[in-house]
């Protein structure tokens, strides 16, 4: 296994880590090497500094030269500085590239064309049902503010063509605010579906950057101490199927439609959180389960037993 990962060791001889020289040398041939092979690795990872698991591990540790050993250490920590580096680029230009080209094609593509629709049609993205409702309540407590602050004496008695004037203003204001939003509603869609596919596709595409990233953030989760795997599993899905995350996941999925002007049905709402969290719930803890049963059976252990307390 460790000869499949170093491969490409062969031939090289072992630098004098003392030698400020050698050191720059190998670093140099260490990050050219893996820019050789585009990134790729074997399946071992970090095979000098894991803990002893098995009988190859400690033959590693037994009749390995003691210089080869502290140099392939070194290598091994330059490898992964140098994916760490690379991993935090992809996952900057993965977030930022997306976003910007959404948001240009909602506001140069997408916002002209809901303008020269609202000319043709003014009712294009009339206030739906919902939201006149919301808005005839809006109104009922401006008539009731305005005949509470004229009670009070806090301003002049208005008659009922007043009144009806000023809540007729108000309702052109609210009607405007309603087609805007809807109009905001619908620029979310175009962003946000432009932005995901150009994300998943970035994603696809670029192999090799992708792989080193979940290696990078595999590395992270499983450099932790065991009890801070078992707190973060735990954290993660009692979030998901906690005391309150039933409160979390409605207010999550009402800002979620609103975000794209759909209206959440409490029915609709009732079933996803009393199915969906739970399915995820449990895939979650499987596959942590399964995962860290193979690679780190002590964290395993622990996080059953915080699991069951």
């Amino acid at each position: 296994m460790s000869e499949q990962d170093w491969e490409a060791w062969e031939g090289i001889n072992v630098a004098d880590l003392d030698d400020l020289s050698e050191i720059a040398q190998l670093r140099d041939q260490v990050i050219e090497r893996r820019r050789s092979r585009a990134g790729k690795r074997r399946k071992v990872r970090d095979e000098y500094i894991r803990p002893i698991v098995d009988a190859e591990g400690i033959l590693n540790r037994l009749a390995v030269d003691e210089g080869e050993v502290e140099e392939r250490v070194f290598t091994e920590a330059i490898t992964n500085q140098y994916e760490s580096r690379e991993a935090v680029k992809f996952a900057g230009v993965l977030l930022a590239i997306p976003l910007a080209i959404g948001f240009g094609v909602s506001r140069a593509i997408a916002q002209p064309l809901w303008s020269y629709a609202e000319r043709l049609d003014p009712a294009a993205f009339a206030a739906t049902d919902n939201q006149k409702v919301e808005g005839a309540h809006e109104l009922h407590i401006e008539e009731l503010r305005l005949r509470m602050q004229a009670s009070l004496g806090q301003a002049p008695p208005l008659t009922d063509e007043q009144v009806y004037e000023h809540l007729h203003h108000t309702a052109l204001h609210l009607n405007e605010e309603f087609k805007e939003a809807n109009k905001r509603a619908m620029l979310n869609v175009v962003s946000d579906t432009t932005s995901g596919t150009v994300f998943f596709i970035m994603l696809w595409r670029q192999t090799v950057q992708r792989q080193i990233l979940f290696r990078t953030i595999g590395r992270i989760f499983t450099g932790l101490s065991d009890t801070a795997k078992a707190f973060l599993i735990i954290l993660i899905t009692d979030i998901l199927l906690g005391y309150h995350s039933e409160e979390g996941w409605t207010a999550t999925l009402r800002l979620f439609s609103g975000h794209y002007g759909l209206e959440a049905e409490d029915e609709a709402l009732k079933i996803f959180v009393a199915t969906v969290p739970v399915f995820f719930d449990s895939l979650f803890k499987v596959w942590i389960f399964i995962g860290l049963n193979k690679q780190d059976p002590a964290a395993a252990v622990t996080l059953k037993q915080m699991d069951r307390h």
